[in-house]
């Protein structure tokens, strides 16, 4: 994407206005975030550790079982806690639901005769109860941020635009799919083993552990997928929900390929806020509605395009950012060199922290014009060299020893 508007024209603001998010008001946003080691990413890694830790204490403190056919009264505790790392990263909601069944599960075992010992069964406390404190601080963190971002747009309210991407039409539609067979077929292995076990003799009992760990497997992989796909098709549907909150945010693109959300395109000690992906999906291919027209020349000069990884750009946010969240961003970029129009991307915005943003200063002048002479002057610069290349080559056949050309293959009879 290139040419794109520093500032919007006025006829890129909604009819009820758009406030910009004041860089104090973002800053609060960013403090009703989570700590870092309850986040999303940090807190699915710590899980999946503390997992792999319980599993191996469990491991080593096992004593061989003598009771015939396969155990299912363990198994829905074991499930539970196998997908509790990736239900955390993309399903906080769930996790509220799913570790305190975990915590219940281990106190049962380590107080009953089989259990897993008290070493493997309090660290299964501790994890759930982590689990539970950062999936309900994480709920909260949304509500907080939501009713922050209510509050700075001041009650200025917009439809989302018209024509919108095909990847917010189709959001989360593949994820929902995927999941939804890995888990039927995971739903179909179990009852397979159960129906087998039910129905085997005693004196020669069934085993169905291949069934169930290969179902564990799918449901480790389908149920985060599913979740996954319904929350993101959930987020990008509440935005029809009714005219949306509107504010004029920066935005600024990364060579990463994650581009980042600012309070505006103005403030230079303002702070990247909250990440997103650029897709092409995720952006309306056709041109949007025409919002200024007129000479190239007085176009640059009123509304002069930037290089977007050097600074950022204005565009109006449709939408309530917060974890987990879609929004919309409405922007200005040159369609010609007499037309700016207007574009949309949608952003369903990502849970990463970190970012190497230089520190940034206004251009003040149109990009476009200033790259284009320079790569004219840098063919010039080539066309010269390959001159003078040529120049050298031909003056050193002609003065060559023995005169003429005899030494290039000109001599004759």
């Amino acid at each position: 994407m290139s040419d794109i508007v520093k500032y919007l024209p006025e006829a890129a603001i909604p009819g009820g206005g758009a406030p910009r998010w004041e860089v104090a008001d973002a800053e609060r946003w960013r403090a009703a975030r989570v700590p870092a080691f309850l986040g999303p990413v940090a807190g699915g890694w710590i899980l999946a550790a503390l997992v792999l830790l319980t599993v191996f204490v469990q491991a080593r403190g096992a004593h061989p079982s003598e009771s015939a056919g396969t155990s299912w009264t363990g198994y829905p505790g074991a499930l539970l806690l196998f997908v509790l790392p990736a239900w955390y990263r993309f399903l906080p909601a769930a996790t509220v639901v799913a570790a305190p069944l975990v915590a219940l599960d281990a106190v049962r075992r380590v107080l009953g005769p089989d259990g897993p010992g008290p070493a493997a069964g309090w660290l299964l406390v501790a994890l759930s109860a982590l689990a539970l404190t950062g999936a309900l601080l994480r709920l909260r963190s949304r509500r907080r941020q939501r009713a922050l971002v209510l509050a700075a747009a001041a009650g200025a309210r917009s439809p989302v635009p018209e024509h919108l991407p095909a990847g917010h039409r189709r959001r989360g539609l593949r994820l929902v799919l995927a999941g939804g067979a890995l888990c039927l077929a995971a739903g179909g292995l179990l009852v397979w083993g159960l129906v087998q076990d039910l129905g085997a003799p005693s004196e020669a009992p069934y085993d169905a552990v291949g069934q169930q760990l290969t179902a564990l497997l799918l449901f480790v992989a389908g149920t985060p997928l599913l979740g996954r796909g319904l929350s993101a098709r959930r987020a990008a549907l509440r935005l029809h929900d009714g005219p949306q909150p509107v504010l004029r945010v920066g935005v600024r693109h990364h060579h990463s390929g994650r581009h980042w959300l600012f309070a505006d395109a103005r403030t230079v000690s303002a702070r990247p806020l909250v990440a997103f992906r650029d897709r092409f999906a995720d952006n309306h291919p056709r041109a949007g509605r025409i919002l200024v027209g007129g000479s190239p020349r007085r176009l640059r000069r009123e509304h002069h395009d930037i290089d977007e990884r050097s600074e950022p750009f204005e565009a109006v946010m449709y939408g309530m950012p917060c974890e987990g969240a879609e929004v919309l961003l409405e922007f200005a970029l040159y369609e010609e060199e007499r037309t700016i129009v207007s574009h949309v991307t949608a952003a369903p915005l990502l849970p990463h922290r970190r970012h190497s943003f230089t520190p940034w200063t206004p251009a003040g002048t149109s990009y476009a014009p200033r790259r284009r002479a320079a790569e004219e002057r840098e063919r010039a610069r080539r066309a010269a060299r390959r001159s003078r290349g040529s120049d050298g080559v031909s003056f050193s056949c002609g003065s060559s020893d023995g005169g003429g050309c005899g030494g290039c293959g000109g001599g004759g009879d």
